[in-house]
């Protein structure tokens, strides 16, 4: 009877596996999961343990049960809530051994919670998108920040290199003013009619104004800094922790690539992203998807994890994959394990559907055409018969410099890079082209353009 008045009074009507628990007499072990989650299913021989134990589980499904998830705030799978005396006691994230459950089961009602990352400041940055502004409220931004994380020698072909080059021209700062001074995040131009611009941010750099303060917005032009005012279009500062800024720079810019509704982001691709640590120039990081849709799935909503905690100032930036095409928002930090969390394209797509800008990644080429478009440009490149790279190279791995004339020029070489990825310790074949072909000279310049 002690049993059922307890799953009564926690408001559960299921089914639990039958209890005579030897951990605590009331102990309910509630463990919130999803079918895609393979830490869950990695656990699934622990908790059968446990259950064969006599402890009471409730198998709480996040994507069938969004309610229940909901009421728990829960973001994460898997996540073990323990209920006793009709409290909870304890709460672990995360893959668990059967010492760790069982000793969060023996909690005393009675006495504090355990302590878990589920309580942990950084965690509370993952629960609800924090405002990761960088503190300013006076002065000039700062121009030099030594960041923790390492970025990586230079990108390996030209196409990707250039494909950085637009990012970083696309990223812009915003500083956002609340009345008692501001702070500063980061966007990235995703859109422009004539010497107007749309910059994509995260909705949570608006939260605390209520998107009513002024918006400056930092460009980076030829090595030189411009600001003009945003004005906020609309936002979304909790669950899909998006926005949009329009901007009018008065001059024409370049925006990045969207990727195309049909693609699918993959944990384990490639990336890197742009933002102003501290509300310093914008740098740029690279990174590893490392999740898809980890959080918020009793909320359908559209998330990336990466390798790599970011710092304050860089929420708004751009996620980029190889090609270049926005992929995600920075709007939050795990610092406990290291990633960054990241509204998803989905998340993209529903803001720009709800401002009616649904055009913005429509149009983006399908993927078939770009793999026709990548595989023209690839045909028409005339390589040197002196090139010889060993084993399976990358082609042209950096150009010396990006022409801008149409016509080749007598006086113009191109520096070429041929190396191994799949076999590093292969010598790095570094050669000039002194008389580069037109079809070379043409894939340059439609990578520059």
């Amino acid at each position: 009877m002690r049993l059922i008045f307890a799953l009564l009074a926690a408001g559960f009507f299921g089914l639990f596996a039958t209890s005579q628990a030897a951990v605590a007499s009331d102990a309910i072990l509630l463990d919130f999961s999803s079918a895609h989650c393979p830490p869950c299913q990695a656990m699934k021989p622990t908790l059968a343990q446990l259950a064969s134990k006599g402890v009471a589980i409730r198998h709480v499904d996040v994507v069938s049960e969004p309610h229940l998830a909901a009421r728990y705030g829960i973001r994460k799978t898997p996540t073990y809530v323990v209920v006793s005396g009709g409290k909870e006691v304890a709460r672990l994230l995360g893959q668990q051994s059967m010492a760790a459950l069982q000793a969060a089961l023996a909690s005393n009602p009675s006495g504090p919670r355990i302590p878990t990352r589920a309580t942990d400041s950084s965690f509370q940055n993952i629960a609800a998108p924090a405002t990761r502004l960088a503190p300013l409220t006076s002065g000039t931004p700062a121009t030099s920040v030594k960041s923790t994380s390492a970025i990586s020698e230079a990108m390996p072909t030209v196409s990707l290199a250039q494909a950085i080059e637009i990012a970083r021209a696309a990223t812009v700062r915003l500083r956002v003013h609340d009345g008692r001074g501001y702070g500063a995040g980061t966007g990235t131009v995703i859109d422009t009619n004539g010497d107007q611009a749309l910059v994509l941010t995260c909705g949570h750099l608006f939260r605390e104004n209520k998107g009513d303060g002024k918006i400056e917005v930092d460009l980076y032009i030829g090595g030189q800094t411009q600001t003009v005012i945003g004005e906020l279009l609309d936002y979304d500062a909790d669950t899909h922790d998006v926005a949009l800024v329009a901007i009018r720079p008065g001059f024409q810019m370049q925006a990045v690539q969207m990727m195309h509704r049909e693609e699918r982001v993959r944990a384990g691709q490639t990336a890197f992203s742009f933002g102003c640590d501290r509300g310093a120039d914008p740098s740029r990081r690279d990174t590893r998807i490392t999740g898809v849709d980890k959080y918020d799935q009793h909320l359908g909503v559209s998330n990336l994890e990466i390798a790599g905690a970011p710092i304050d100032g860089r929420s708004g930036g751009g996620l980029f994959d190889e090609a270049g095409r926005l992929i995600g928002v920075c709007n939050a930090a795990d610092y406990e394990g290291d990633v960054g969390i990241y509204a998803g394209p989905g998340s993209v797509q529903w803001q720009l559907d709800r401002a009616g800008l649904s055009t913005i990644y429509t149009r983006a080429p399908a993927p078939q055409a770009r793999l026709a478009s990548l595989t023209r440009e690839s045909s028409s490149v005339d390589f040197s018969s002196s090139i010889q790279p060993s084993g399976e190279a990358t082609g042209i791995a950096q150009a010396g410099s990006l022409f801008a004339g149409a016509a080749t020029s007598s006086d113009q070489e191109v520096i070429v890079i041929v190396r191994d990825r799949s076999n590093p310790i292969v010598p790095t074949q570094v050669m000039t082209l002194s008389q580069p072909s037109a079809g070379l000279m043409q894939m340059i310049q439609q990578h520059a353009k």
